[in-house]
């Protein structure tokens, strides 16, 4: 749902969706959709002890095969482009390439995360898989890079250009901003992802605050969080952890923060992702326009966009005490959460509107098809 906010919530892109993840079947989608579903032969080995091997296998060959129902579903619809998501790195992708070439249209790819986020793969493996991955990147007639980062890391190419995500958009009823000034808790909201390392960082956070009984509140929103079972039962018994919430709810419930959480991986195993990627929840965290405090090493996108703009406060150390000390001062310098939202104001306008950067992929896929009007076809 990379782009749902570009080819959905918008009208100017014919769209017919192919995918193998059912789960697009929830969110009931306006344009036609078709899943379709790998070998079965090696969906059932990949549930079997050699998993590793069995998905390795298919993001490195499976994606040759585009299954008939595929190409007869892409002839009937016509499409002048061919859309995929090509990071994190799935078999499709390269599917998606034979089937570009199959129809004789041009090829799009966006790297919105490193090609082993979130993937199975086996070790010895991990490098044919990411030769695969620079490859299709050089192989693309239009690559969009999701960061500057992850443009710099993939090198040259003939048509890449960076494509931030798009964040929430905002209205004409945009509320003042009042900043804390110590007279209560002062309240940290987390709207986001849970798993991978972000929901232990939270736990660990969390943990440091109750044992100092600093005056901090904090407010979870997520799923798939991967913390213990111990600190599951505590968050949510003290309400701090507030479950899955679709967007509109999440902006009332940032609406009572006083300050926005954004933690980026500090491990060897998260480097290089977290260098290469640009959160969308930062850029929907501009939307809430309350102070944000940025949690990652200097090298990750978060923290480069926020120095630039001084848009947000900055923990550049590991330590939960040490971004606890942060959000301590934070809510002690009212002048201060106000620059930071003056700022982010700034960022939001002058980069990251979102009406600017879907501007900003259309004129670039017209650039493909020249003879085509606004409205073009296109299939991810």
């Amino acid at each position: 749902m990379a782009y749902h906010r570009h080819f959905l919530e918008r009208n100017d892109v014919e769209l017919f969706v192919a995918t193998d993840d059912r789960r697009v079947l929830d969110y009931h989608l306006s344009c036609p959709v078709l899943v379709f579903e790998q070998p079965k032969w090696l969906g059932r080995l990949c549930k079997t002890r050699f998993f590793r091997w069995a998905h390795s296998f298919r993001h490195l060959f499976a994606g040759y095969f585009v299954p008939e129902v595929v190409l007869k579903a892409a002839e009937e619809f016509r499409p002048d482009i061919i859309f995929t998501i090509a990071g994190s790195w799935g078999w499709t992708a390269q599917m998606s390439k034979v089937l570009a070439d199959r129809l004789g249209v041009p090829l799009v790819g966006s790297f919105n995360d490193w090609f082993d986020f979130g993937v199975i793969i086996h070790p010895w493996l991990r490098p044919l898989l990411e030769e695969k991955y620079r490859s299709f990147y050089r192989e693309c007639d239009l690559a969009l890079s999701t960061s500057e980062g992850m443009k710099e890391e993939l090198g040259s190419h003939h048509n890449s250009h960076i494509l931030y995500p798009i964040g929430g958009e905002r209205g004409d009823d945009q509320s003042e901003f009042y900043p804390s000034r110590g007279e209560r808790p002062f309240r940290v909201f987390f709207g986001g992802n849970l798993g991978e390392w972000y929901g232990r960082m939270i736990e660990d956070l969390v943990k440091v605050t109750m044992h100092s009984e600093a005056p901090v509140d904090f407010r979870i929103y997520g799923g798939n969080q991967n913390w213990s079972d111990e600190f599951d039962k505590m968050v949510r018994e003290s309400g701090f952890y507030q479950g899955l919430l679709p967007f509109h709810q999440l902006a009332s419930a940032a609406a009572e923060a006083d300050c926005l959480l954004l933690p980026m991986g500090f491990g060897e195993e998260s480097a290089l992702i977290e260098r290469t990627s640009f959160k969308t929840k930062f850029l929907d965290y501009l939307f809430y326009r309350k102070p944000i405090l940025v949690w990652g090493p200097e090298y990750c996108s978060a923290v480069r966009v926020a120095r630039e703009f001084d848009s947000a406060e900055i923990c550049t150390n590991p330590d939960p005490v040490a971004v606890l000390t942060a959000l301590l001062e934070l809510s002690l310098n009212p002048e201060r959460q106000t620059r930071l939202v003056e700022n982010a104001d700034k960022m939001y306008r002058s980069r990251f509107s979102p009406e600017d950067i879907h501007q900003a992929l259309i004129d670039k896929l017209l650039r493909l098809h020249p003879q085509c009007e606004v409205k073009e076809h296109a299939i991810c």
